[in-house]
């Protein structure tokens, strides 16, 4: 199994939080290869080709050269905390339902398929900057705007892959970490390492 992340070096995320991930990773899916996309030297390093903003970097992930026969990807302000059982186990197309807007996709997690990758990697790489134009707006926002509007919102959602074991740190967590809980999705603030 390839489990993938992307860092593009800045003022909030670097090296270390990377180190994180693949720790946590590693201690709940031994064996699993572990990659990242990015601009600095990180554990798994495969380098970044194109210098898109913000979280735009994360469409390399549908990279022909990265994508291989699959991958489950991580936002880096992810927290693995259990075994990833069904999770690990996924070979279709699924992606977060969004813990506030239950009709959307959310891209902090994903298993993406060649299939779906070759998709969306030729419809961005068509015209980037149109991409990152168009998608600014509460209904089709960032890259996860971007990505359901070419993958169709029949993407399967990991809520129904594996119910109890996801759960939002904002929603979900107000009086502690749900029992059965393995992956918690930080969000935006706070972020994991602000609450360890």
């Amino acid at each position: 199994m390839r489990i993938a992340t992307v860092l593009r070096n800045g003022k909030e995320y670097g090296p270390k939080h990377v180190e994180r991930l693949h720790k946590q990773t590693s201690e709940h899916v031994p064996g699993a290869e572990f990659v990242c996309l990015s601009d600095v030297e990180v554990p798994g390093r495969i380098p970044l080709k194109h210098d898109w903003p913000r979280w735009w970097p994360k469409l390399e992930l549908c990279r022909p050269d990265v994508i291989g026969s699959g991958l489950l990807y991580f936002d880096l302000d992810t927290t693995i905390r259990g075994p990833l059982g069904a999770i690990a186990g996924v070979k279709d197309l699924t992606a977060l339902r969004d813990f506030y807007f239950p009709e959307r996709m959310q891209s902090s997690m994903m298993y993406i398929t060649p299939d779906a990758a070759a998709v969306a990697w030729e419809a961005f790489t068509a015209n980037p900057n149109k991409h990152m134009r168009e998608c600014v707006t509460r209904e089709k926002w960032g890259d996860q705007g971007f990505l359901e509007s070419v993958w169709g919102k029949s993407v399967q959602k990991w809520q129904d892959v594996a119910p109890g074991a996801i759960c939002s740190w904002k929603v979900h967590c107000k009086r502690g970490v749900p029992e059965g809980t393995s992956v918690i999705i930080f969000h935006g603030r706070p972020r994991p390492w602000e609450v360890e």
